[in-house]
C-alpha cells in the first residue's frame, strides 16, 4: 500500500530534519508509540499500537542517499515490510514542508485485509503527523495555524483554523 502525507514545520529545513531525526521524545508525545529509539548501529526501533489493536514492530534502517534534503529508509524486520522517503522542502526561511512517502505491506494476509477494510495505517499516520506538527510548532493538536494570523495585529488574539 502506498501512502503520501504532507505537513509543515515552522523552522528551517536543516533544523526540521534534525528534530525529526531525534527519536528520544517520540514515545512521550505520540499516541500509540510504545518505543522509539536509535541503537548504536544507527538502526531505529519502533513499537506501535495501531487502531484495532494491531501492534506494529519496525526496525528501520536509513539508506544513504545523495540528496541531503531526503531521508530514505526501509524495514524488513518485524511484522511489516516498509520502504519510504522523507523529503524536506524549504518554503520560506522558517517554513519547511515535509513530505512522507511510505510503501508498506503486512506479512499477515489477515492484517492486510483488516487494514484494507479499515485503513488502520492511514488513520494512525494521520494522527501521528498531527501530533508531530503540533509538538514541533507548539500549537494545539488538531489545529493548523496560518502563520500570518499567529502574529498579534493591533492587539487581536491569535486565530487558528481547524483541520
Amino acid at each position: 500500500m502506498l501512502i503520501q502525507k504532507t505537513f509543515h514545520l515552522w523552522m528551517a529545513r536543516q533544523t526540521a530534519k534534525e528534530k525529526l531525526s531525534d527519536l528520544g521524545e517520540y514515545n512521550r508525545f505520540l499516541a500509540g508509540v510504545e518505543e522509539a529509539r536509535l541503537d548504536p548501529e544507527g538502526l531505529a526501533h519502533f513499537r506501535c499500537r495501531l487502531p484495532g489493536g494491531f501492534r506494529a514492530r519496525l526496525d528501520v534502517a536509513e539508506i544513504p542517499g545523495k540528496n541531503p534534503a531526503q531521508t530514505l529508509f526501509e524495514s524488513h524486520e518485524g511484522n511489516m515490510v516498509v520502504t519510504g522517503v522523507v523529503e524536506y522542502f524549504q518554503i520560506k526561511p522558517n517554513l519547511t514542508e515535509v513530505v512522507l512517502t511510505l510503501d508498506y505491506r503486512f506479512r499477515s494476509p489477515i492484517y492486510k485485509a483488516i487494514d484494507y477494510a479499515f485503513s488502520n495505517v492511514d488513520r494512525f499516520l494521520n494522527r501521528q503527523l498531527q501530533l508531530i506538527e503540533a509538538h514541533f510548532n507548539q500549537t494545539p493538536a488538531g489545529f493548523r495555524a496560518d502563520r500570518s494570523l499567529r502574529q498579534p495585529i493591533n492587539g487581536h488574539r491569535l486565530r487558528e483554523e481547524p483541520l
